[in-house]
């Protein structure tokens, strides 16, 4: 196996920025885990950990009805068995939705603009291990999205 490059992951971010699941979850191993950070949004929200394809479609198809979520690729780093990249992310609310486990509130028209690490545990090729850290939360009138 040789590494991810940067080309091949921005194809990746591609297909998720486009709701492209089966794009998106073609990268993935069967077992995949995608596990969220608990701290970004306050004590309120806890930590929470996805399972295989269908859980990480079930969960964005779930977020992508009130939001609209693009991410951009800043540092990227890959070796054969690890790809880490800094993710700048916008979420654009086009609804108000209720504060739900591992989620926070949403106001219609209020962007969330924030950078996370995301460390992905590569696995023949595929992505096996998702872990998203959050790093910063950015001034909302700075979205370009």
């Amino acid at each position: 196996m040789t590494a991810m490059t940067r080309a091949e992951f921005l194809r990746y971010i591609d297909c998720f920025n486009r709701k492209d699941f089966e794009g998106v979850t073609s990268y993935f191993a069967p077992d995949i885990t995608v596990e969220y950070y608990d701290n970004a949004t306050g004590p309120r929200v806890t930590a929470r950990t996805l399972y295989g394809p269908k859980g990480f479609i079930d969960n964005y198809k779930a977020l992508f009805d009130s939001v609209k979520e693009v991410l951009e690729v800043r540092d990227f780093l890959s070796t054969e068995d690890r790809v880490f990249v800094e993710l700048y992310t916008e979420f654009h609310p086009f609804k108000d939705t209720p504060e739900s486990e591992g989620r926070q509130a949403w106001k219609k028209g209020e962007p969330v603009v924030m950078t996370n690490w995301v460390l992905y545990t590569m696995a023949e090729g595929k992505m096996k291990r998702i872990r998203i850290a959050h790093f910063r939360n950015h001034d909302p009138k700075t979205a370009k999205y």
